[in-house]
């Protein structure tokens, strides 16, 4: 993205003409029909664990909810046990 900048700033802003230029390219090109991200499921859990080398703490919040959901279901369950058996 920094590089992306810079080079915005050494070439100078868009004209009309380049912005249209570009626009026609893009419809000529059509690049959003080419992206189409991960297809197998190893590919989808490699594409899932990309960010987790800059997250702060071990888990994520996603994983901490999901470890945690398990122990929830069990409190739950636990509850509904105790009010069968005070009747």
């Amino acid at each position: 993205m920094l590089a992306g900048r810079r080079n915005r700033q050494l070439r100078g802003p868009l004209t009309d003409a380049g912005r249209q230029r570009l626009r026609e390219a893009a419809h000529r090109d059509q690049p959003w029909r080419f992206g189409k991200g991960p297809r197998t499921a190893e590919g989808k859990a490699a594409s899932a664990s990309n960010a987790r080398h800059r997250q702060k703490r071990p888990d994520s919040l996603r994983q901490l909810k999901l470890g945690l959901a398990g122990v929830m279901s069990f409190a739950s369950d636990m509850a509904k046990l105790r009010r069968v058996i005070a009747r």
